[in-house]
């Protein structure tokens, strides 16, 4: 049974959520606090909550701090902010420590579905150490060069929309963090947000400014200059694969944000590679270089880790919220029949644009790479195979060497 803590200063507000969570007492064990430190408290005693769910606006410790502190005791537990709060100081505080960001009033079914998703994506990823780690990641390590250069271009009077928007796009850590924060409940998005130029227009450059200068939204990578190489070439690498996923999708016939969307799916594909980097630097490098296994990078991913970085980038995309499509893609871009479904166009896009792109040929010797073979099975099920042809033409004249 999912066990969950809901913390809100006013009781009637406790009350109205035991009421109008009634009918999930058969799945979920509920437990209610009328404060961060009572919270803590009953945390304290008993650590095994799944999920915290707490209010922004409280005295003495406000929902940030609270969540803040469950961050550094409890990396497991999947923290939710609820707020109707709407001054941007208050939601940018709380960036770091939460993973879900939810507006008031918020009804219970967008309550449930905030909560099932994280959970269900347990079924991903079954290693509790690695949960762990993710649960408790607050951002991701960027290029320290693009670091540096977009500090200054937002210092800069002549900074704009589109130079910071042509920095960001140049990092995965930088692309997800602020897509995450866009599309999330705060800024009310009509439709999911799958470019930094949308996101830089959408929230304000000021905002930006704000989360980079301010808040600290983005970390430079401090760790060996060795792992260097390593970051320019996923995101190069990236790019390239963004770039031709975004053009398959078009030549599908896609619309527009479809199309948007498989370029967003596919700068985030290998987000994993950078969770496992950051996470265990050493042992990943050694992995990276071959480490003495003449294994393909995903089995000795698994048999270090406990699972691929394909999964453990979709778990994490998923626990931050990205949409159910792109998490899909990215979990089975590398083994898409093993997906339930066959009319995911994203995953369709990204599972091409992998097997026809350039190789990850920069980050590790050729012998260890996952190349991903064209799954024609799934191309003839999804009802694409007709397509392969054209593909390989884009991705002849896409950058890049293929394959």
């Amino acid at each position: 049974m999912l066990r969950i803590l809901f913390v809100d200063d006013e009781p009637h507000i406790l009350k109205g959520l035991r009421r109008s969570m009634a009918g999930m007492d058969d799945e979920w064990d509920m437990t209610f606090c009328t404060s961060g430190e009572e919270a803590l408290a009953v945390m304290q005693r008993d650590a095994t909550f799944d999920v915290v769910i707490s209010d922004m606006r409280m005295p003495r410790m406000d929902g940030a701090e609270f969540l803040g502190v469950v961050r550094q005791r409890h990396p497991e537990t999947i923290r939710v902010i609820l707020s109707g709060y709407a001054e941007i100081e208050s939601v940018l505080r709380t960036v770091g420590p939460a993973h879900i960001y939810l507006a008031k009033p918020c009804s219970a079914e967008a309550l449930r579905d905030a909560i099932s998703r994280p959970i269900s994506l347990k079924r991903l990823l079954s290693t509790p150490s690695l949960r762990s780690v993710l649960a408790g990641l607050s951002n991701l390590p960027s290029l320290p060069g693009l670091f540096l250069q977009l500090d200054q271009e937002l210092r800069s009077p002549q900074c704009s929309a589109q130079t910071v928007a042509a920095l960001i796009d140049r990092d995965v850590a930088m692309t997800a963090e602020l897509l995450r924060l866009t599309n999330s409940a705060y800024f009310s998005v009509a439709s999911p947000v799958t470019s930094t130029l949308q996101v830089v227009r959408t929230i304000g450059l000021e905002t930006v400014q704000a989360l980079v200068l301010q808040i600290g939204i983005f970390r430079q990578f401090a760790g060996s200059a060795s792992v260097g190489p390593i970051l320019q070439g996923l995101t190069d690498y990236s790019l390239a694969i963004a770039n031709l996923a975004e053009a398959i999708s078009v030549s599908m016939g896609t619309d527009q944000s479809k199309a948007k969307a498989a370029h967003c799916a596919a700068m985030l594909s290998r987000i994993g590679i950078l969770v496992l980097l950051d996470a265990y630097p050493e042992v990943y490098a050694r992995l990276l270089s071959g480490g003495g296994t003449a294994l393909p990078l995903h089995q000795a991913e698994e048999e270090a880790f406990g699972a691929s970085h394909a999964l453990v980038g979709a778990y994490l995309l998923g626990l931050w919220g990205f949409a159910p499509p792109l998490v899909e893609a990215v979990a089975f871009a590398g083994t898409p029949s093993a997906c339930p479904g066959h009319d995911n166009d994203t995953l369709t896009a990204l599972h091409a644009a992998m097997g026809l792109g350039p190789a990850l040929s920069a980050l590790m010797p050729v012998e260890i790479q996952s190349a991903t073979a064209l799954d024609m099975a799934y191309l003839i099920e999804a009802r694409r195979d007709g397509q392969v042809m054209l593909w390989r033409r884009l991705a002849a004249n896409s950058p890049g060497e293929t394959r």
